[in-house]
């Protein structure tokens, strides 16, 4: 049954970047769904390692069976930013895991700058081969203080991992990582304007927020997943009443691709 769902959520998304992602040539499309099939059986018989194909002009390199479906993913459900966003934004990626999110940006939004952040040393070797500039890329958790925080390896993929456990995911590892506050990130590379604050931290989001209230001052739109039906450190309507405190105010809201979300994800913009 789970290879089933995995199917149709696999076929659902075929559909959607064909008939629904704008501004891509129909043969990349193509190309990009027939590659995935490939990737997930090759990785699914002989085993993690990495791989790196082209898509949409551009290369990009996973391990995970699931690592081109989770790209698709991030085209799929956040292709309707380039309606909101400037020419040439200004992009903070908190949660980046491999960089399926600020490849989307770089390629699809024409970023001028992608800051990365992700605390899975293995997660961030792979961010590293697929960023242009390292130096944009910290390998460190984002919390509301600055020291360390326990954090949880997801067995099933890497972009479960969380130092808020779940108690029906299953981890295969824990690690010590350094924590940092947003503000203190940006200060330290420089960032000044943001035209978009992108959080997916699997239940940690509220604590990131609580975290930057000095970025938040600068950031034109904030995309954040709240969370409904999980642990977390704030739920969708903490973190919608702190950002409403901020000067923020929701222009979209969708459902994390399943069929009984346990997340939604919201777009803020500063009013």
């Amino acid at each position: 049954m789970k290879a089933l769902r995995m199917l149709a959520w696999s076929l659902r998304l075929d559909c959607r970047l064909l008939f629904s992602v704008r501004g891509l040539p129909i043969l990349a499309k193509l190309a990009l769904i027939l590659r995935k099939y490939c990737h997930y059986l090759i990785a699914r018989s002989t085993g993690p390692a990495q791989r790196c194909t082209t898509v949409f002009g551009a290369t990009f390199c996973c391990e995970d069976a699931l690592g081109l479906a989770s790209l698709q993913r991030v085209y799929c459900d956040s292709y309707r930013l380039k309606e909101y966003l400037p020419a040439r934004p200004v992009v903070i990626d908190v949660g980046a895991n491999i960089g399926q999110f600020a490849f989307f940006a770089r390629q699809y939004l024409e970023a001028a700058r992608v800051v990365s952040v992700e605390p899975l040393p293995e997660s961030n070797r792979m961010l590293l081969r697929n960023a242009p500039e390292p130096g944009d890329c910290l390998c460190c958790a984002v919390s509301d203080r600055e020291g360390s925080v326990v954090f949880h390896v997801a067995q099933e993929t890497t972009q479960l991992s969380s130092y808020v456990p779940e108690p029906d995911d299953v981890y295969s590892a824990s690690h010590t990582v350094a924590a940092r506050t947003l503000d203190a990130i940006a200060a330290e590379l420089g960032v000044g304007e943001v035209d978009l604050l992108k959080i997916d931290t699997e239940g940690s989001e509220y604590d990131v927020l609580r975290s930057g209230r000095e970025l938040l001052g600068r950031c034109r739109f904030v995309l954040v997943e709240m969370s409904v039906f999980r642990n977390c450190s704030g739920n969708l309507f903490s973190i919608g009443a702190f950002l409403k405190e901020q000067g923020f105010e929701l222009v979209a809201l969708s459902p994390c691709g399943q069929e009984h979300p346990r997340d939604l994800d919201g777009l803020f913009k500063r009013v």
